[in-house]
């Protein structure tokens, strides 16, 4: 059977395209703010995983290769160019510069979920890596593409991070124009896609609590460790605090300042802080909405739980409903379409977030 090698630092990896394919993918999912990027970071510290920051590159490349064939050599070059049209990928991610010349040895029965994988294997890490046994992607928008991503890897398994909605909101806040209301609504909606997917195949899914990585965190590391068979987060999180020189040099200011519990001590002061950050009618309005379902993972409140007006939860789940179908829609879309749309959203609507990450290498 052929074997590819992957140069990273001073070692050189083999691996079969059996070996490739048998190498797991989990996918950290769930409401943004919940600490997914904080147990990414810890998880990209281990040799022996690709953790991967946020990006949509594999929507983008699958709706290009879903009905590939054969895979050939020469189709090498174009396939990265198609990993670089997410802006995420193209103003974050580094590769290693043997990237294309190993996917020129692919042999022709590659699929794109080899492909995929390569991707993850190859994209550079500030830490040092031997031989990858296992790839997470965390990315919380994944949600709504929970269905999709099952039938793409078919072993795949999901990780939700789920925080008490009011903290959530509260760091929120902060970076966006959204209110708390749609805010509260999209907590709720995105917790119940993944458990309208758990309950059929709940084997393939696993909840953690945010406030028990911050108060018990070698319990919160086990129950991870069992359900994907990665070791030693305890002693990764120990080292955590010394990524703080790389984190720094990597992302913007804008990104930083978002993303600084990655690189700070885990802080207890963060649950139920939002009594000091939120105002009554803003607390009032997220437990109107996200309570009691949060009550089933033991978020608890002393206050009366008001009722939503039939307008106001219409207009909240039109909002969501544009935010649902509108991803859908796009990323389903025939690739060149998708581009398009993409390029046109980035320059005309979401115009922030690109300033964002051209300020990473400026």
């Amino acid at each position: 059977m052929s074997l590819f090698e992957i140069s990273i630092f001073n070692g050189i990896m083999q691996y079969s395209l059996a070996e490739l394919r048998a190498i797991p993918i989990f996918f950290i999912v769930g409401k943004g703010r919940s600490g997914t990027t904080l147990l990414s970071t810890i998880l990209d510290s281990h040799p022996n995983v690709a953790s991967a920051t946020e990006s949509r590159f594999l929507l983008l490349v699958w709706q290009k290769y879903k009905s590939m064939k054969k895979w050939r050599p020469e189709m090498a070059d174009e396939f990265f160019i198609s990993v670089l049209e997410d802006y995420r990928v193209k103003y974050l991610w580094e590769f290693e510069e043997n990237f294309i010349s190993q996917l020129k040895k692919m042999p022709p029965e590659t699929t794109i979920q080899d492909l995929i994988k390569m991707v993850y294997i190859f994209r550079k890490s500030p830490f040092p890596k031997e031989k990858i046994k296992f790839i997470v992607d965390k990315n919380p928008r994944y949600t709504i593409f929970t269905g999709k991503l099952k039938s793409i890897f078919k072993e795949g398994k999901f990780i939700r991070i789920m925080r008490d909605p009011r903290d959530n909101i509260t760091s929120h806040v902060r970076f966006t124009r959204k209110k708390a209301g749609y805010l509260s609504y999209k907590w709720l909606s995105y917790n119940l896609i993944i458990d309208k997917y758990s309950k059929l195949e709940n084997d393939r899914f696993l909840t953690l609590r945010f406030e028990d990585l911050i108060l018990d965190k070698m319990a919160f590391f086990k129950k991870f460790e069992n359900f994907t068979e990665i070791d030693s987060l305890a002693e990764l999180e120990e080292k955590r605090l010394n990524y703080k020189k790389e984190f720094e040099e990597k992302l913007s200011d804008d990104l930083k300042d978002q993303h600084q519990a990655s690189v700070k001590p885990l802080d207890a002061k963060k649950i139920g802080h939002y009594k000091q950050k939120l105002d009554e009618i803003q607390i009032a309005t997220i437990e109107a909405i996200t309570f009691p379902y949060a009550q089933t993972y033991d978020y608890g409140t002393e206050n009366k739980i008001r009722s939503l007006g039939l307008t106001e939860q219409l207009k909240l789940s039109l909002s969501f409903s544009f935010h649902k179908y509108g991803n859908f829609v796009l990323y389903n879309s025939p690739y060149w379409l998708l581009i398009q749309l993409r390029k046109f959203l980035i320059h005309n609507v979401f115009k922030n977030k690109k300033k964002k990450l051209l300020k990473v290498n400026s």
